[in-house]
């Protein structure tokens, strides 16, 4: 190899590939395409990372909201398709939300139906 050549492999597919010229020494990836690749990958983990000023130290992190209590089981049955287990969970309410109240004046010419 000539002293303008050098022998790397691209960190984002694994290839191995010689650079020459005056990009021997800065070229990183193979390809346009892995270098694309590389640069939406910084992208998408500087859009994830929080945000603060420069020189700052990071802040202490905001401590875990407590774990929200899971709801009981009411019963739990198999799945009549593939007969995997089914958990039912029941939804407690209040006794007014559970049976709402039929007006008992109706409008004129509506019946109101009593089950």
């Amino acid at each position: 190899m000539s002293p303008n050549t050098t022998a790397k492999t691209c960190p984002i597919c694994w290839e191995a590939f010689i650079a020459t010229g005056r990009q021997a020494r800065t070229r990183v990836y193979c390809s346009p395409e892995c270098k694309r690749t590389a640069a939406a990958c910084r992208e998408v983990e500087r859009a994830s990372s929080p945000v603060r000023a420069f020189g700052l130290p990071p802040a202490a992190a905001a401590p875990a909201p407590p774990p929200v209590p899971l709801p009981q089981l009411a019963a739990q049955r198999d799945c009549p398709h593939c007969g995997g287990p089914v958990s039912i969970v029941t939804l407690l309410t209040t006794p007014e939300a559970a049976r709402p109240q039929i007006p008992i004046t109706a409008h004129e010419g509506v019946i109101a139906l009593r089950r």
